[in-house]
């Protein structure tokens, strides 16, 4: 995935633990959570148990626009082989990359991908049962599901001209974090991280430290590298330097933003808006 804008990757959005159903507020450029539930991922047909407490008007105008958190899908790098051709070629590596990673085949899950012959490029996983409880949700409801996408894509397409061309995008909302490594401006390593608790610095310094070692980053190479925070997560560091990196943040949009703007908060929601 290069750091232009990733169109053609789009499979949905969902949330952290809970699930909020947002939609806008009468022609206010706002929105509104409507209703919340827990959400066991393992079980996704809870899903239907979300529904607005009251009916909403002209519901079947409305398009669902899902943003799942990086905890619910698998995302990772694939390196097309030397002369790669074709769709065909691209998306069977892609399954041999999930297979090699996972140590499962990927028939259960729907993958989509920034694919790219002459590049790495990230594919993302869904798991094909989380797909359709949120398809049927939106069939429940009236909706039109608009798209479904991992919290990386709907972020790296905001963020795109701000990262780093040597260094590091981490994006953070409630519990999760995914860190992306660039070197030279080509993609180099992804990793996305359930944590136990809201990280300290420290913490995430460690983990940083971690990642520098496991894509053999040399500390102090020429161009010095550079770390772009982003997300919704109150953790967020807001430190000049982490780990010795040069570091900045970019916090998103809150929820009260305008629509054109990506509504997300701690935990992210389900947004839908007027055709």
């Amino acid at each position: 995935m290069s750091r232009s804008r990733v169109e053609r990757l789009l499979l949905g959005c969902a949330v952290d633990r809970a699930v909020l159903l947002a939609l806008p507020v009468a022609a206010k450029p706002a929105v509104e959570t409507l209703a919340a539930l827990d959400f066991d991922p393992a079980q996704p047909a809870s899903l239907a148990a979300l529904a607005p407490a009251q009916p909403i008007a002209d519901a079947a105008r409305l398009s669902l626009a899902v943003t799942l958190d990086d905890s619910l899908a698998r995302s990772f790098v694939v390196t097309p082989p030397r002369g790669a051709r074709g769709l065909r070629e691209l998306r069977a590596s892609a399954a041999a990359r999930f297979a090699a990673l996972y140590g499962e085949s990927a028939e259960s899950w729907l993958l989509a991908a920034d694919w790219q012959a002459a590049a790495p490029f990230v594919s993302c996983a869904l798991p094909r049962e989380l797909y359709q409880a949120l398809t049927g949700l939106a069939h429940a409801q009236g909706w039109r599901l608009d798209s479904v996408t991992p919290a990386l894509v709907r972020v790296w397409n905001r963020v795109c001209p701000a990262i780093p061309a040597d260094g590091w995008l981490g994006i953070g909302f409630a519990r999760t974090l995914t860190l992306v490594y660039h070197q030279h401006g080509e993609l180099a390593g992804l990793r996305t991280l359930r944590l136990p608790a809201a990280p300290e610095l420290a913490e995430l310094e460690t983990l940083l430290e971690q990642e520098r070692l496991r894509n053999a980053v040399a500390a102090g190479t020429p161009p010095g590298p550079s770390l772009l925070w982003t997300g919704g997560a109150k953790w967020l560091p807001a430190a000049a330097t982490v780990a010795g990196i040069a570091s900045r943040t970019l916090p998103l949009p809150c929820p009260n933003g305008s629509l054109g703007e990506w509504p997300v908060a701690e935990q992210l929601a389900l947004a839908g808006e007027p055709r």
